[in-house]
């Protein structure tokens, strides 16, 4: 299963999909940041309660080293060095994960207003083709049909009389040669829209969708680091908390990026929708002589197009494919981008992880 072959026809349901999701990052941004504010005035309560307390000093009072004493001194130092810690984390909570989140949020809906681009554009260039130019060039054929027929009829009708006959077929000729020209035109225009219609169904559509199946797949792991990094900043390592954290790791190791989508997909799953194909109409050439379906007319009234014509595609096809060679290397320099900002993430996560190890190893020294 994949965007590209299940989700050609559901564009509706992909927008609602990252909407859904954007809506779902913010909400984490917020639950973040809530958690840093808290962390954070956690921290300062804790420390001004340790400041404030008034330390028993047993050498005004009595001779002796009381062992409740020091172990209430012990107490409000290590208070105190919970504070700090608290605070640490939140600083780490906040410049780590909180500010990575918001960046890929940043991202998302560029993603998501790309995406919405160019299928608007590949859909609307698809009508173009397929829909609008061939109407315009049918409309513009009936009536040079109905000219040329015109024209021919007026000119059997000044051979039968014997009046300006040279004129008539003049411009019995001149019409038509604009109509041949115009049926070669839409035998052309015929073939671009079939080879346009399959490759938009084929190509077009198929890679702009695994292309958007690739970015989404990619931030569903890079959110999966940003939530695994969260978990390690915030683990207080108490029986009762590191049980909580548990159940946050199996949550999180339960994202899998591959199957993210599979059940959206299967909701939103559409039947291939096959259009009919674009055939030459036929009665066109009801009318007509010496004109053949999907059949190019040379002679000496369309040469002089058609040579230019085909001077014309050749300099446009060149044009065309500089383009396409520019925009391959363009996506290969994106790819590498997204794969180097991939790593980064990893690299962060498995920073974050190490550091978190040599903190425990201190308060385990401090404890002792």
């Amino acid at each position: 299963m994949g965007f590209g072959q299940d989700l050609r026809n559901s564009h509706e349901g992909l927008m609602k999909l990252q909407d859904w999701e954007l809506k779902l990052l913010e909400t984490v941004k917020r639950f973040m940041t809530l958690r840093v504010k808290s962390d954070k005035e956690y921290a300062s309560l804790l420390l001004n309660i340790s400041q404030q307390v008034d330390k028993h000093d047993n050498s005004s009072q009595i001779n002796y080293v009381s062992g409740v004493s020091k172990s209430w001194t012990h107490m409000v130092q290590q208070t105190e060095q919970l504070s700090k810690i608290m605070k640490c984390h939140a600083e780490e909570l906040n410049s780590g994960p909180l500010h990575r989140l918001t960046m890929m949020i940043k991202d998302k809906q560029q993603v998501k207003k790309s995406y919405q681009s160019l299928h608007q554009q590949i859909e609307s260039e698809m009508n173009k083709v397929t829909k609008g130019d061939l109407e315009k060039l049918k409309c513009t054929y009936r009536q040079l049909t109905k000219d040329a027929v015109l024209a021919r009829d007026k000119y059997k009708e000044a051979v039968v009389k014997g009046k300006e006959t040279e004129k008539a077929r003049e411009r019995y000729d001149k019409a038509t040669m604009k109509l041949h020209n115009l049926h070669n035109q839409y035998v052309l225009a015929v073939k671009s829209a079939q080879l346009h219609q399959e490759h938009h169904h084929e190509t077009a559509l198929p890679l702009l969708l695994d292309s958007l199946q690739k970015m989404q797949e990619e931030m569903i792991n890079a959110l999966k680091g940003i939530l695994e990094e969260y978990s390690e900043i915030t683990s207080l390592l108490t029986d009762e908390i590191v049980k909580v954290h548990k159940e946050i790791h199996t949550s999180i190791d339960q994202i899998d990026p591959l199957s993210e989508y599979d059940n959206f997909i299967e909701v939103y799953k559409s039947p291939e929708d096959k259009e009919p194909n674009v055939e030459f109409d036929a009665t066109l050439l009801d009318e007509t002589e010496n004109l053949q379906a999907n059949e190019i007319l040379w002679n000496n009234l369309t040469a002089d197009s058609l040579q230019a014509m085909l001077k014309s595609t050749s300099e446009e096809l060149l044009v065309t494919q500089q383009s396409l060679r520019s925009k391959e290397e363009l996506m290969l320099d994106l790819e590498n981008k997204i794969e180097e900002s991939t790593k980064t993430y990893e690299k962060k996560s498995d920073t974050s992880v190490k550091m978190k190890g040599l903190g425990l190893m201190e308060l385990s020294e401090l404890d002792g």
